[in-house]
């Protein structure tokens, strides 16, 4: 049974989240010196690789897209010839960033490219990271590096959250997955975090109140009001939030577990 876990989602969902309550829970995320450095946009840490990061870019480019113009992909893709080199690239990066043990990765491209991660540690479970697509889009317009990307940040936030989360969902098909639902995550702390924990094997790390009270105080820090949905009535009706309130259904929450 893999101890390797990848951390899905759009960006602004809560992968920081979940990644720095793994984080605590003993799920390494490489060396230090390796990963982004805290921000405004995000004083409590990422959790993101750059040598990830960077593949993910290139695999991107390959495939003639980017982040925030996701790529067609041919069937197979992800084994294809073009892409040789990457995958050894890939394979160093393994070898020499995560010794055997409990590690994981959180980008928010590897939603995009994640057949193509799948080749290279087998049995890989995965965390799937939800929030409302309207806060989502909202939280990432706010960043000012979405206005150099983006050129009509609001609404292109809201395709590339269908994108992400269709793509995440696909490709984790038939595969050990777990689905978090931010809002979930900060009403529900405890609950949240104990399916966290047992998802990836670490469900005596909580037995530790120093563990229990860390997780705790970080989710605290995150608590941020959700969108007033009853003042926009037409919110409702975009595809974006239609998919949301599909997925929070119970019959495809089921599924997807």
């Amino acid at each position: 049974m893999s101890d390797v876990v990848c951390v899905l989602g759009m960006m602004r969902t809560g992968t920081s989240l979940v990644a720095g309550i793994l984080d605590r829970l003993g799920v390494r995320f490489g060396p230090e010196d390796q990963l982004l450095k805290a921000n405004r946009a995000n004083p409590t840490g990422f959790w993101e690789h750059r040598g990830i990061i960077a593949l993910n870019d290139e695999i991107l480019a390959r495939l003639g897209g980017s982040w925030h113009s996701p790529p067609k992909r041919a069937k197979g893709w992800e084994g294809s010839a073009e892409l040789a080199d990457l995958r050894e690239r890939a394979e160093s990066l393994v070898r020499s960033d995560f010794p055997a043990g409990r590690w994981g990765w959180k980008d928010p491209r590897t939603c995009l490219t994640l057949p193509f991660w799948q080749l290279l540690v087998p049995g890989l479970r995965h965390v799937i990271c939800v929030r409302r697509p309207i806060d989502t889009a909202r939280s990432l317009e706010r960043m000012p590096w979405a206005g150099r990307e983006l050129s009509a940040p609001l609404e292109q936030a809201l395709e590339l959250w269908s994108r992400y989360t269709r793509d995440a969902i696909a490709a984790t098909e038939g595969h050990p997955r777990l689905v978090v639902w931010y809002e979930d995550v900060l009403a529900g702390p405890r609950t949240e975090v104990a399916r966290l924990a047992g998802f990836v094997h670490r469900a005596g790390a909580l037995e530790s109140s120093e563990v229990e009270g860390g997780i705790r105080e970080f989710v605290q820090l995150r608590d941020q009001p959700p969108a007033d949905l009853a003042s926009e009535p037409e919110w409702p009706l975009h595809p974006a939030e239609r998919l949301y309130r599909t997925l929070r259904s119970e019959g495809i929450a089921e599924l997807l577990q």
